[in-house]
């Protein structure tokens, strides 16, 4: 823990203001979000699209899906799929994902159809989401944390981010769940007066950053322009 410390009084202060706020009351939008953010690019120039424009565009034209799962069911997945685009996980659409989880939070003893509703602790609830092929606990977390609930989505960037923290101090990389596990308690330890959330989400951007400056470089070192 105490490498992963370390590494995280390297990170600017203002990262960890960034969280962009989530889907606090929108169930459905943030069912959407965590589902099409899964290997996909979020926020691009063009506003239109990226996962974020999109969302966007569900929104502008579903505003009674987005708080309310039985009215996200009432789309026809093709109409959902012609909005947030053709992208798989587990080789499904992710329009099919969507509504799959959205049936099974419906199907449940006590029905999930709006945010107050959802317990992130509750493990019916997250079995409604987990048991869709091609999707998982991380992004469950993620689905809960647009919601507002305090989390940590453990993908690849904040796993990239402990990983090289361990390396420094020779120590092997984690699986997701002690990314997760390391992350919360050096929150704990410091929050930096910062929810969870938001400390999850400043690392995210600094490993983000890191990331792209590394294929900068590496295109740079593999261009035949390079200088020697």
């Amino acid at each position: 823990m105490a490498a992963v410390a370390k590494a995280v009084k390297q990170i600017p202060q203002k990262n960890f203001s960034a969280w962009p706020g989530g889907w606090p009351d929108e169930i459905g939008t943030s069912l959407i979000d965590a589902v099409y953010s899964i290997r996909s690019v979020y926020k691009t120039q063009d506003s239109s699209k990226g996962v974020l424009g999109r969302l966007r565009v569900f929104r502008e034209n579903h505003p009674e899906a987005v708080n309310d799962l039985h009215a996200l069911t009432q789309l026809d997945e093709k109409k959902l799929r012609d909005i947030m685009g053709n992208g798989k996980t587990a080789g499904h659409y992710k329009s099919e994902c969507v509504l799959t989880a959205a049936n099974n939070f419906l199907k449940l003893d006590a029905p999930v159809i709006a945010a107050g509703q959802l317990d992130s602790l509750d493990p019916q609830h997250e079995r409604a989401y987990t048991t869709v092929r091609g999707l998982g606990g991380v992004t469950y977390e993620y689905f809960t944390m647009l919601l507002g609930k305090p989390g940590i989505k453990a993908d690849t960037m904040i796993r990239g981010f402990v990983d090289a923290a361990l390396a420094e101090q020779r120590m092997k990389p984690v699986s997701a769940q002690e990314a997760r596990d390391i992350v919360t308690a050096v929150h704990a330890s410091d929050p930096l007066g910062v929810k969870l959330h938001e400390f999850d989400h400043g690392i995210w951007l600094y490993q983000r950053a890191i990331n792209k400056q590394k294929k900068r470089d590496d295109a740079q070192g593999l261009s035949p322009c390079a200088a020697p």
